[in-house]
């Protein structure tokens, strides 16, 4: 991309600093045309593109012969959006110097595209086509020529094709003149967030003297049909004298990602950069910025969107310019490592997502497994157009465009669905919206109905047996089963609701390989999730003994909105073989107890003791094989016993505990290596302390004697 291109995208895309006008020129004063341009390329250094416009236009009239006026002209008019004035502008640079300024070819067959000028706009691409033939530099932007002319052929067919949506502005009560962007649905979509400049008209600063306007968050709630502007969303995210925007929430809504945009001196550009604030007893905290790893020296980092991971932890998607992208605004990941406490090495998305142009305004639906995004490189209807695309990090299926009335001729951002998925908002800056200086200046944000959506609801119960030996004996008798319709009523002893237990939605693809969508916890037994129609989806559930239970469930015949009831999954809450309890340590030929190893204990073999005011555990001690049979299984003996009276004293009944010292006759890892050396790795492993559920108290006789 040329430099006046990029900036273009840089700056005009992230939407700050574009619809502001912070001047402190008066160009009524002057008509020398040496102090117009200066004073152009000085309003272009506050980012006040109406300043600079309007002085190359008056400089125009008195000089209209200079080409790199008209090619600066019509590149502002394009940041503008004004498509009909760039046109003008764009088709005179390119004629009077068409080796230098091609490029204004290619954008001015755009503007006739958006501007739903076809004919013309095919000539224009296939002109530009057929100049740039040869030059490497240009080879993909001829690619990209010829994705316009057939998605031009194709428009008519989509247009037949048109979804059964409504698509409508929302009242002035969220859409001002300038531009809205990012809307963030909020409280069950009785509540929307985004990212504004709240005022009225074109205002003009001192920006030596005047306190410069910022974008920040704002909030709203419905009212009937209506929206009440609430003010700004959080004092402590919007900050001061910065400008704010581009946010999204976790999936458990206790963190909220962010952009911050400023000029930085020391770059001579502006950089934006993801923060992070956390929900904590009810107020958000100080925002943090993400790490250098995030927020890439040098480059911008903006418009963060949130997957999950398989260990639920966030993936973070976001748009940036930095190194090793594919050209313009790309989209990247990371995600975070809760083992380690960081985020890893940003990857980028990949060449199904990333074009040569820009891709920008993610969103990322979890339910569904699928990536939203605006491209202006792939084929689309206008400029900017929303594309989906199934899969998750690097692994993404081809997009496919959302086609209309959601996509329109000009551009289409900032897609996002409410919870339910049969509603959602965008931006748009298509004709019809609030403006300042002409009809498709600025973005607003628009509401979307699919009136056809299909929402069909899965739901189950997990029961869990707290009876080991029961346990067995059904798993026995339905070995083939993953799943058992039980009657509570005639096993009321056996069985237990379960609260806060983890189920596991998968999705398979077209491959058949299962992708992890997200986990519900289930409330009094049950689990609820969302789903598509015509998808084939996989229930898991594991075990306290890593037993996975699956259940198939397909959509792929539901053709009207259901909810789908599911056998109950039963599962083993309580562990059949012994569990290794780790951080339990003691000196060496000492078998007291540390403070450290009764936090240990506290944590798991107590907790579990009152969870389960019934159950018999064996505590068993392990040695390696240095020393004496005798000596290791007196020690071994002697350790075990530490923790059951440990135990006792804090009020377990001593009938529910039996300690077993078994020295080193049971090693889980050999003591030695094949060549006889020592294998100090093994022996540590060997050195365990490890509990197991051998009955429950009515057959406390029988454990008692029960020969090993």
């Amino acid at each position: 991309m040329t430099d006046i291109k990029k900036t273009f995208y840089i700056l005009g895309i992230l939407l700050f600093f574009v619809s502001s006008t912070f001047a402190q020129i008066d160009l009524k004063s002057t008509d020398n045309p040496g102090k117009l341009l200066k004073n152009a390329k000085k309003a272009l250094e506050f980012g006040d593109i109406f300043t600079a416009i309007d002085a190359y236009q008056k400089y125009e009239t008195i000089n209209s012969e200079n080409s790199k006026v008209h090619h600066d002209l019509g590149q502002l008019l394009l940041r503008e959006k004004n498509y009909k004035e760039a046109e003008k502008y764009l088709s005179k640079a390119y004629e009077a110097s068409p080796n230098k300024y091609i490029l204004d070819l290619f954008d001015y067959a755009l503007c006739q595209k958006i501007l739903e000028n076809y004919d013309e706009a095919i000539k224009s691409f296939n002109n530009f086509i057929k100049v740039s033939k040869g030059d490497q530099e240009l080879k993909e932007y001829a690619r990209i020529a010829k994705s316009h002319i057939d998605i031009i052929e194709e428009i008519p067919e989509m247009k037949n094709q048109k979804k059964n949506m409504l698509v409508i502005l929302l009242d002035t009560a969220i859409n001002k003149p300038h531009i809205e962007f990012s809307p963030i649905p909020y409280d069950n979509g009785n509540k929307l967030i985004w990212g504004s400049l709240q005022e009225k008209q074109i205002n003009y600063y001192d920006v030596y003297k005047d306190k410069l306007p910022v974008r920040k968050f704002f909030m709203a709630q419905k009212v009937g049909n209506s929206w009440k502007n609430l003010g700004e969303f959080d004092t402590t995210i919007n900050g001061h004298d910065t400008n704010t925007g581009n946010g999204v929430f976790s999936l458990d809504k206790n963190r909220f990602y962010f952009t911050r945009c400023n000029f930085d001196n020391s770059f001579g550009k502006v950089l934006c950069k993801i923060f992070v604030s956390k929900l904590e007893n009810s107020e958000w905290q100080t925002p943090e910025e993400l790490p250098e790893i995030i927020n890439a020296k040098k480059a911008t980092t903006t418009m963060p969107a949130i997957g999950i991971s398989k260990q639920n932890t966030d993936i973070l998607y976001f748009v940036s310019d930095r190194e090793g992208g594919r050209g313009g605004m790309d989209l990247w990941f990371t995600f975070y490592d809760r083992k380690k406490n960081e985020w890893k090495e940003a990857k980028n998305c990949g060449k199904k997502i990333n074009t040569i142009g820009d891709e920008i305004t993610p969103y990322y639906n979890i339910d569904t497994k699928t990536l939203y995004f605006s491209s202006n490189g792939l084929p689309t209807i206008g400029g900017f157009d929303i594309f989906k695309s199934f899969g998750e990090a690097k692994s993404f299926e081809a997009p496919e465009n959302l086609g209309f009335p959601i996509n329109s001729s000009y551009d289409d951002l900032y897609f996002v669905f409410e919870d339910s998925r049969e509603k959602g908002f965008l931006t748009s800056n298509r004709p019809g919206g609030y403006s300042l200086r002409h009809s498709t200046c600025c973005d607003d944000i628009y509401q979307f109905i699919d009136k056809d959506f299909i929402s069909i609801v899965g739901t189950g119960r997990v029961l869990g047996i707290v009876d080991p030996a029961f346990y067995k004996s059904i798993e026995k008798d339905y070995k083939n089963q993953f799943t058992l319709d039980m009657d509570l009523s005639k096993n009321s002893d056996d069985v237990k609701i379960l609260y806060d237990y983890p189920v596991n939605l998968y999705i398979v693809d077209n491959s058949g390989k299962e992708i992890f969508v997200k986990t519900d916890y289930t409330t009094n037994g049950n689990y609820y999730f969302n789903l598509e129609q015509g998808a084939k989806y996989v229930i898991k559930v594991v075990d306290v003994n890593k037993t996975e239970k699956k259940l198939a469930l397909n959509t792929q015949n539901i053709f009207k909105s259901d909810t789908v009831h599911l056998d109950a999954i039963i599962v083993n809450t309580l562990p059949i073989e012994p569990i290794i309890v780790k951080n339990i340590y003691y000196e060496f030929n000492d078998y007291k107890l540390s403070e450290d190893a009764k936090k240990t204990i506290d944590s798991t073999i107590f907790r579990i003791l009152t969870s389960y005011p019934n159950i018999i555990i064996e505590i068993s001690s392990h040695t390696d094989s240095i020393g004496s049979e005798k000596l290791n299984d007196k020690l071994s003996q002697q350790r075990a016993q530490s923790v059951v009276d440990y135990l006792i004293n804090k009020g377990i009944d001593k009938n529910r505990l039996v300690a077993r010292g078994y020295g080193k006759s049971k090693p889980i890892a050999p003591n030695s290596n094949p060549d006889g050396s020592d294998n100090p790795e093994g022996r540590q492993k060997n050195r365990r302390t490890e509990f197991k559920i051998i009955g429950l108290q009515d057959n406390l006789e029988e454990l008692l004697y029960e020969d090993d």
